[in-house]
């Protein structure tokens, strides 16, 4: 084969080799274009942490305020090996300059549940380099706020199907052919308690009527009480306040000293008391020596005898002389009775 037909398959080779491989590269820039991304323009690639991404993807649109701005490039999970998703996003430098305190959030941007990201710029001035992982949050979606909000509703219809139920379960028993036997009875009991009911509201109307001047007496006193305790306001504070002035005093005393006083008091009736049986003093010789008290009693008696006596012939102890003449033994009764007294008084001081 010479070397111009070499030369000419080697140039075919080349040119068909060279040819596959721009259109290999044509078809990956077109599909990349067609996904959104566009390889002519320089991109910023950031980051987000996410515990779940409600079904985000690669190429799903990153968003301002409505307008796209970027798109997912990669999700996968987080290095740090708890479970949660790393999700890398490019936006196109020329578009946006991201806020380092922005939040990158997930949301359904449309009734079927497309999920995107929506980039909420912040506040500061530091704008975020390529590699930096921005805040991350998820937002409720259509569908689940919706069933939310179905929940309790739904809750109540099923406990309305339960509570249906159970009254046809009842109804169903009571129509029963057992059950029905007993329906007549039942009403005629329910008819008979009406009229009872309605007899005894007769009654307490009469009641009322025949009781109304009673009634209105009452409420009269009533008010008239209530008017008399309106009236003495005053005095019945003044009255709780004397309560509590009392109480206040009360509580003042020194209820300890006066304890120890009453101990004290107790003390000394004790030790008399102790002195007494011991026959200390006249009250114990009295009560323990017998021979005493008996003496006494027979010394009353000879003085009740000698009274008795001197009554009865006074003219037997006294005889009396005046300006030479014999008087009458005869005594007066203010005499006697005066002698009495004298006898007495010798007695008790004897007794002492």
């Amino acid at each position: 084969m010479s070397k111009e037909v070499k030369k000419s398959i080697i140039s075919q080779e080349f040119k068909i080799g060279t040819l596959m491989i721009l259109g290999i590269a044509l078809l990956f820039t077109g599909i990349n274009y067609l996904k959104g991304f566009n390889p002519f323009t320089k991109q910023v690639h950031l980051y987000a942490i996410y515990n779940k991404i409600e079904g985000l993807s690669v190429s799903n649109p990153v968003l301002v305020n409505g307008f796209k701005v970027g798109q997912v490039s990669n999700v996968t999970f987080s290095p740090e090996g708890d479970g949660s998703l790393l999700v890398e996003f490019t936006i196109e430098e020329s578009k946006l300059r991201v806020p380092i305190d922005s939040e990158a959030k997930i949301y359904s941007s449309d009734l079927f549940g497309t999920k995107a990201i929506k980039i909420v710029p912040g506040v500061t001035k530091t704008y975020a380099q390529p590699g930096d992982t921005l805040l991350s949050s998820v937002e409720i979606d259509i569908q689940t706020a919706v069933r939310k909000e179905l929940e309790p509703l739904r809750r109540k219809t099923e406990d309305l199907i339960k509570g249906v139920d159970e009254i046809l379960i009842n109804m169903k028993a009571v129509f029963e052919d057992d059950a029905t036997q007993g329906l007549p009875s039942a009403f005629e009991s329910l008819h008979r308690t009406i009229r009872t009911l309605e007899s005894t509201v007769d009654n307490l109307d009469g009641l009322v009527v025949e009781n109304r001047v009673l009634f209105k007496n009452v409420m009269s006193n009533i008010d008239a009480l209530a008017q008399n305790l309106n009236d003495n306001n005053k005095q019945i504070t003044n009255i709780i306040t004397n309560f509590s002035d009392l109480s206040d005093s009360l509580v003042t005393v020194d209820i300890a000293k006066s304890l120890a006083k009453a101990d004290k008091a107790m003390d000394e009736i004790a030790n008399v008391t102790n002195r007494i049986n011991k026959g200390e003093g006249t009250i114990g010789k009295l009560l323990v020596n017998d021979s005493l008290y008996n003496g006494l009693v027979d010394s009353n008696i000879e003085i009740q005898e000698l009274l008795d006596d001197l009554q009865l012939n006074p003219w037997k102890y006294v005889r009396v002389s005046l300006f030479g003449r014999k008087q009458s033994a005869k005594m007066s009764k203010g005499d006697i009775k005066r002698m009495e007294k004298m006898i007495r008084e010798e007695m008790e001081k004897q007794k002492d």
